[in-house]
């Protein structure tokens, strides 16, 4: 990615000019050779500039920029140090002894200078290598199968509390990446149903993404990191969409849980019993770690992973996208009255039957909301490709914005509408 690419992409996402902070120090992005589909950046995790102990991963550089909080700006000093322009703490090996299995995090930079063991120097060698000053022979590589995020429910074990049918709709079968295939509980279960994924190992989870065949209308989404406390990450009552996209941003686990409380009014009925379903249930990790090892064993991996090279960006200081950010909170809660609105429409139409117009009316207005329904599934997964560019996307999958979970949201509202006025008048 050229200098003049990557200031483009900073202005177009609202980076502002500061020449005084950086003068006769420019700032840059630490761009790796690794092979990858899109040029990838070292970055502080999660935009998490401030925090000490932050790990370092690699993301892509035009994602990284889509954040706005300055995660992929750098600066170096003349000891070697490398530190984030926004915090000014520094890249460093976070373990008393250096081994293969360090963790590369930010440190405090005056801490780790005093300590005398050059835990956050770094030199850059010719080959592209940022060598580790302290004993001269670990570089700062990747460890991992290759770049970008991989559904680790897919090679997961997983359990569910009730099931209809172990052959036709086993647990299995929300995570076998099938389409024609989907767990179902028992019908008219009368405690709530859990659905477990072990993964059989520490994983760092991004997002989570669940794609119903019989929505539950209430229903949480929990971690572990031990297998005995559980982080609650997700829940909600009133859930009226097919689809749930949840980020996570990057918590460890373990294991990750799912409890449907209350099916859904429409979906979450076959023949008048309550089931609930899961087509599709991902759960998504980087699959790549920052660590150091031995600067001769890491320069024969295959993709370049040890190489890294400095971009600089001459006129940048980092927006924290503190504007976005600041109407996220009135977003999220006109989304939560919505959806709570739909959500009792939809739990309107069974009772509606009963009405004066009668069982053919309610039926059909039924018929129109699942066809609504469907419909906006449709157009909620092709909105990706067609409906906004990739920039865009990028700020809002950064920023925690899912606005196509909202313009799904809001048809499914207006079907709600439409459903019941057809029934009513």
């Amino acid at each position: 990615m050229s200098k003049t690419i990557i200031f483009l992409l900073a202005c177009r996402c609202g980076i502002e000019v500061a020449n005084a902070r950086t003068a006769g120090n420019p700032p840059f992005m630490l761009v790796s050779g690794i092979s990858a589909p899109e040029e990838m950046c070292v970055v502080v995790e999660n935009g998490s500039v401030d925090v000490e102990g932050a790990e370092i991963l690699i993301e892509s550089c035009a994602a990284a920029i889509a954040a706005g909080d300055g995660r992929e700006l750098w600066q170096s000093s003349p000891n070697g140090q490398i530190s984030n322009v926004v915090s000014g703490k520094c890249v460093g090996l976070v373990d008393n002894e250096v081994s293969n299995e360090g963790s590369v995090a930010l440190m405090d930079c005056d801490g780790a200078s005093a300590a005398g063991d050059a835990r956050s120097a770094w030199e850059s060698q010719g080959n592209g290598q940022l060598k580790l000053g302290r004993a001269g022979q670990y570089c700062l590589s990747q460890r991992g199968s290759e770049a970008g995020v991989e559904d680790v429910a897919a090679k997961a074990a997983i359990i569910a509390s009730s099931f209809a049918d172990a052959e036709a709709h086993g647990a299995s079968m929300a995570v076998d990446g099938r389409s024609s295939t989907f767990w179902a509980s028992a019908l008219d279960p009368a405690e709530p149903v859990a659905l477990t994924i072990d993964f059989g190992a520490s994983k760092k989870i991004q997002a989570i993404n669940i794609q119903w065949e019989h929505p539950a209308k209430s229903f949480s989404v929990s971690l572990t990191a031990d297998g005995v406390k559980w982080q609650e990450v997700f829940a909600t009552d009133s859930n009226v969409l097919g689809t749930t996209n949840i980020p996570i941003g990057h918590v460890r686990a373990t294991k990750a849980r799912v409890v449907m409380h209350e099916a859904h009014a429409n979906r979450g009925a076959i023949q008048g019993h309550t089931v609930y379903g899961i087509k599709a249930l991902n759960v998504f990790s980087p699959r790549l770690r920052s660590v150091v090892e031995d600067c001769a064993d890491a320069s024969q991996s295959h993709d370049a992973r040890d190489k890294y090279f400095q971009t600089y960006v001459s006129e940048s200081n980092p927006c924290s996208s503190k504007a976005l950010r600041s109407e996220l909170p009135s977003f999220e809660a006109a989304r939560a009255s919505l959806a709570g609105a739909a959500a009792e429409l939809v739990g309107l139409l069974p009772q509606l039957e009963a009405c004066g117009n009668g069982a053919a009316s309610f039926h059909k207005g039924a018929q129109l909301a699942r066809l609504n329904f469907e419909v906006n599934q449709k157009t909620a997964r092709t909105s990706v490709a067609h409906g906004a560019s990739q920039v865009a996307l990028d700020v809002e999958r950064q920023n925690g914005v899912d606005l196509g979970g909202a313009k799904a949201l809001m048809k499914e509202a207006r079907a709600a509408i439409l459903a019941v006025r057809h029934v009513v008048f």
